[in-house]
């Protein structure tokens, strides 16, 4: 097959769409299909050569908040001219912003079979754009809005709109919804809980209803989606992981250490972690937490673990490339994770297949992969006492962690890369049919 990729979002930036698309499209090309990604362009060069997988990158600028993430804003011509030559058999869009988007409007107007992948839960991620709780972060929510104005831009030829429409995103959702569906012709939304949920359900509504067959990294938002709204054919399929790169452990002795990985974003609440730490070290005054990654969040982290006096204890180590990151695993007692918003959680994946137990929250697809009392303990999400007691117990008692350990490793197994990317090949066979 020759499958061209659309991402607002792929190396050398690290998260866990990144990781996804690059482990998925490496083993595609090695099975002989054709990738094309289109994608922005980073300051930072990145060497990149994999058989079979070619990469088109796009101009691009960044915010103040997070200089690592770009927005790039191809046009639809020039999309539609890279399409033509690749003569692709059918699109895979990964993310719903700029490149996304346009890419969407391309292989719509050219026909062509489209498969999109809801990486993130944007109800819920949306939420934590409030300006009071990302502090600098609220231009984010913009990205996101500006996507279907640049989209309404393309579609009409006025680029010499750009900064007035650029000022214009910031006025009220309302506003924004309004010109999405007269972008895009979308229905009218659903009665909504909030403003905010209402206007991110009509954007994933207008978005992914577009395609001939949505993929989800879980059954729990495959249910999410058809209940609000999104009525094109809606199937799960893990992210999958490289099983050879992680190492098990090979005992359950304790070694007084706790780990969370991932990318340090404020959506991921690390700071409960942090807290419930905090409240862990007056019974474990000798353990300590490390906090593997980087990201916007990194530096007030740092700052609560002085203020909560325990800044010797917490050991920020950086971002740790995969195969790095998959030998350390088995060096902990027990992974922790607060975030409520993970649609499945490679580092999750891994720690599990690393027989690590998980002290995590019941929020979204989480439950879904830690099985209560089987493979972690969980909490409700923002009790930071409650998950300070679940690490307790966790570090307090050997063969709790040897049994959660070893059950994660045997549920982790079929997320295996190799059978993943095998399905993944038949539902683009199946839209292609």
């Amino acid at each position: 097959m020759r499958i061209a990729l659309f991402t607002d979002t792929y190396l050398p930036e690290v998260n866990g769409a990144v990781t996804s698309i690059d482990s998925h499209t490496r083993l595609l090309g090695a099975r002989g299909h054709e990738i094309l990604i289109i994608c922005p362009r980073y300051r930072k060069p990145v060497l990149h050569v994999v058989p079979h997988v070619t990469i088109q990158r796009y101009r691009s600028f960044s915010f103040i908040s997070n200089k690592d993430t770009r927005i790039a804003l191809p046009t639809m011509a020039s999309v539609a001219n890279k399409l033509r030559k690749f003569q692709p058999d059918l699109v895979h869009v990964h993310t719903p912003l700029s490149i996304g988007v346009i890419g969407l409007a391309t292989a719509r107007m050219m026909r062509l079979p489209i498969v999109e992948t809801y990486h993130t839960y944007i109800p819920d991620f949306m939420q934590y754009l409030e300006p009071q709780r990302l502090l600098r972060l609220d231009d984010l929510q913009d990205r996101v809005l500006n996507s279907l104005i640049f989209e309404r831009m393309f579609s009409s030829g006025t680029f010499h709109g750009l900064a007035a429409l650029e000022q214009k995103g910031r006025r009220a959702v309302e506003d924004i919804a309004s010109v999405a569906r007269a972008a895009l012709g979308d229905e009218s939304p659903r009665e909504p809980q909030d403003l905010t949920t209402r206007f991110a359900w009509q954007f994933t509504r207008t978005i992914y209803n577009r395609a001939d067959l949505v993929i989800t990294p879980s059954a729990t938002l495959q249910r999410e989606l058809v209940a609000n709204g999104v009525t094109v054919p809606v199937e799960h399929l893990s992210n999958g992981i490289d099983l050879s790169i992680v190492r098990p452990k090979d005992s359950h002795e304790a070694r007084g250490r706790l780990l969370h990985a991932g990318r340090l974003g404020h959506e991921k609440n690390i700071d409960v972690v942090v807290k419930a730490f905090a409240i862990l070290l007056e019974r474990h005054p000798g353990h300590t937490l490390d906090i593997v990654g980087d990201g916007p969040a990194r530096d007030s982290l740092e700052r609560l673990a002085e203020r909560l006096g325990i800044a010797e204890h917490v050991r920020m180590r950086g971002f740790m490339d995969r195969h790095a990151l998959g030998r350390i695993y088995r060096d902990y007692d027990a992974f922790v994770t607060a975030s409520t918003i993970e649609t499945q959680g490679i580092v999750l994946l891994e720690a599990m297949a690393a027989g690590l137990p998980i002290a995590g929250v019941r929020a979204l697809a989480i439950p879904e992969l830690v099985i209560e009392d089987r493979d972690g303990l969980l909490v409700e999400p923002g009790d930071e006492r409650a998950l300070a007691e679940a690490m307790d117990r966790l570090v307090s008692d050997e063969a709790l962690r040897a049994r959660l350990g070893q059950a994660a490793r045997a549920d982790v197994k079929p997320h295996a890369l190799e059978s993943v990317v095998t399905r993944l090949e038949e539902l683009y066979g199946r839209v292609l049919v």
